[in-house]
C-alpha cells in the first residue's frame, strides 16, 4: 500500500514538473488565479427530457416468463387431500420428490406447465385431482449488490417488486468509517450507477436515498448489477511549509482549509500565501494559485478539493523553476527510498 501510494505521489511530481519545465525557461511561473468570490452553476443534463422519459419505461414492468429452477420451494396442496400437503424442494438435477408419485422432473417449466404434470402424475391416484403449486423461495432471479455497502452479494428479486431502495435496505445499507476521529459515510452516491444487460442505467442515486425520489427508484430485474464506490478512494497529498507532509484520505466536499487543519496547519512564519494546487493528474495537468491568507480573513471562499490533489505550500512562491526542484528534492528522495523499483526511475528525470 504504501509503495504503491508513493508510486503514484512520485509520478503525479513528475506530471506536474515537465509541464513546468516546458513553459518555464524564461517565464515565472504562474498558474490559474482563482477569483475572490466564486459562484457555482449546477450541473445541467445534456438532455434531461430524455433521461426522465427513459426511467418511466424503467418502472413499465412487462411479465417475465417464469421457469422452475434448482433451489426453487414451493408449497404443494392438493384440493380436498389435507395429508398431501407438503413442502417441496427441487433438487440440484432439477426433480423433486411428491407423495404418491414419487420423482418428477419440474426444472425448465412454468407454474402452469409444472402444475398439469403434477396433476397428471397424481390422477392414477386420485380421481380428477386439483393442485396447487405456491411458490416460497424463488432462487432463479436475483440482482447483484457490490461496493460500499454493509452485506454486499446476491440477493432475491421480486420483478416489479423489489425497487433500488429495497437493494440499499437489504444489504443493510452503506458502510460507514472512521476518518480522523469521525465516522464518515464512505458511500459516493454520485458515482453509484446501475447496469442492467451491459447498460448503465440514468438513475440518480442522491434523489433516490436523500430525497426518496420514486421516479429514481426503479424496480429491480433479474440479473441487474449495483456498484456503489467509495468517497475514500482518491488521496490528498500535502507538500512544502504544511505541519506534515503527507497525504489524507479525501472525503466530498473537502476543502483547502480543512486538509490543512489534517496535517497540522501551515508553518506560520515561513509559508507563502500563494497556496498551488496540483489537479489533473498526467495528462491533464492543472495548477492553481490560492490565496489562503484571504481565505483565513474572511475575503475569499474556501477553496474546493478533489480526490488526488497536490497541495503545496513554499516559503516564497515558485519563481524559478530550479527553486521549485530545489523544495520538492528532499520529498522525492524520501519517494525514491520508498517506491523501491520505482525510485531509480523517478529521480532520474531530474538533475540540479
Amino acid at each position: 500500500m504504501i509503495s504503491k501510494f508513493h508510486h503514484r505521489l512520485a509520478l503525479s511530481l513528475l506530471s506536474v514538473l515537465s509541464l513546468v519545465a516546458t513553459s518555464c525557461n524564461n517565464t515565472p511561473f504562474g498558474g490559474i488565479a482563482i477569483p475572490g468570490m466564486t459562484s457555482v452553476v449546477p450541473r445541467q443534463d445534456k438532455d434531461s427530457y430524455s433521461i426522465q422519459e427513459e426511467l418511466k419505461a424503467l418502472h413499465v414492468v412487462n411479465p417475465v416468463p417464469y421457469e422452475i429452477r434448482p433451489g426453487d420451494q414451493f408449497q404443494m396442496s392438493v384440493y380436498n387431500q389435507p395429508s398431501l400437503t407438503t413442502g417441496i424442494l427441487v433438487a440440484p438435477d432439477g426433480t423433486v420428490s411428491l407423495p404418491l408419485v414419487g420423482i418428477v422432473k419440474l426444472s425448465g417449466m412454468n407454474l402452469e406447465d409444472a402444475t398439469e404434470l403434477v396433476e397428471e402424475k397424481l390422477s392414477k391416484y386420485l380421481k380428477s385431482p386439483i393442485v396447487t403449486l405456491a411458490p416460497q423461495a424463488v432462487s432463479g432471479f436475483y440482482f447483484t449488490i457490490a461496493g460500499r455497502v454493509n452485506k454486499p452479494g446476491n440477493y432475491s428479486v421480486s420483478v416489479g417488486q423489489t425497487h433500488l431502495l429495497d437493494a440499499i435496505s437489504l444489504a443493510s445499507g452503506f458502510a460507514t468509517g472512521q476518518f480522523h476521529g469521525d465516522t464518515v459515510e464512505l458511500a459516493d452516491l454520485d458515482n453509484a450507477y446501475v447496469k442492467r444487460n451491459g447498460k448503465q442505467l440514468p438513475v440518480d442515486f442522491k434523489k433516490v436515498v436523500y430525497e426518496g425520489d420514486d421516479l429514481n427508484n426503479i424496480p429491480l430485474m433479474n440479473g441487474d448489477y449495483i456498484y456503489v464506490p467509495s468517497t475514500m478512494s482518491g488521496y490528498i497529498i500535502f507538500l512544502g511549509e504544511v505541519g506534515s507532509n503527507t497525504y489524507v484520505g479525501f472525503t466530498e466536499g473537502m476543502t483547502l482549509l480543512q486538509g490543512l487543519s489534517y496535517v497540522n496547519g501551515l508553518k506560520t512564519e515561513t509559508y507563502s500565501s500563494n497556496v498551488r494546487v496540483i489537479r489533473g493528474g498526467m495528462n491533464n495537468t492543472v495548477v492553481y494559485t490560492v490565496n489562503v491568507d484571504k481565505i483565513l480573513n474572511g475575503k475569499m471562499k474556501d477553496f474546493a478539493l478533489n480526490a488526488n490533489d497536490i497541495i503545496y505550500v513554499p516559503q516564497d512562491g515558485f519563481s524559478k523553476w530550479n527553486t521549485m526542484i530545489r523544495k520538492m528534492l528532499p520529498t522525492l528522495q524520501l519517494v525514491n527510498l520508498l517506491a523501491g523499483p520505482f525510485g531509480s526511475t523517478i529521480l532520474g528525470y531530474f538533475s540540479l
